[in-house]
């Protein structure tokens, strides 16, 4: 028997394994104190409610898919940015099978769209590091970006090209990269 969890933080990466191994889904209090050897009450001192524990899990699952290391502070091109984004976000999906799809629907209609507030929390962040290492790729061309066609505009176009390829299950972005440099460079 493992020790038993002691902290907000263990509890959710206990959380993160269930999701993992068997799906949101199988996220409930009873489970969860059960994997973190703790009494049902305990749980519920971290998370006083079900939706509390699962948007914190879903929360937690973002993070852990979205730890971006900091390529777009060390200066690589923007393509070599979004492919790795990519990849990252591919291994999340092998990691958190049906985690995209399925998230919004596991929580109550009262906290589904703080559930969606969080996904667009974490997707503001994807751009934020976007626009960081597009500004940091010296080979962009000057006049690429104009008011009719901004940084924005072309980040929200490359976030749904990636959001498209993986909702075609698609495992590799090289058509969105080739795309990308023929407009940047």
């Amino acid at each position: 028997m493992s020790a038993a969890a002691t902290s907000r933080e263990t509890i959710l990466a206990a959380c993160r394994e269930l999701v993992s191994e068997q799906g949101l889904a199988a996220l409930n209090m009873r489970n969860v104190a059960a994997a973190c050897n703790l009494a049902l009450g305990s749980i519920y001192y971290y998370f006083p409610s079900k939706n509390e524990l699962l948007i914190a899990t879903i929360e937690s699952v973002w993070e852990d898919i979205f730890r971006l290391d900091d390529q777009a502070k060390s200066g690589v091109s923007f393509t070599d940015y979004i492919e790795g984004c990519f990849g990252q976000i591919l291994r999340g999906i092998e990691k958190y099978p049906n985690f995209f799809t399925i998230h919004s629907v596991s929580l109550s209609a009262g906290a589904q769209n703080k559930g969606k507030i969080t996904m667009d929390h974490y997707l503001d962040n994807i751009k934020e590091k976007m626009i960081l290492s597009l500004r940091k790729d010296g080979q962009v061309k000057k006049s690429t970006f104009t008011p009719s066609f901004t940084e924005a505009d072309f980040l929200n176009f490359v976030m749904s090209n990636i959001i498209f390829l993986l909702i075609q299950k698609k495992s590799d972005c090289g058509v969105l990269t080739q795309v990308i440099r023929r407009i940047i460079y």
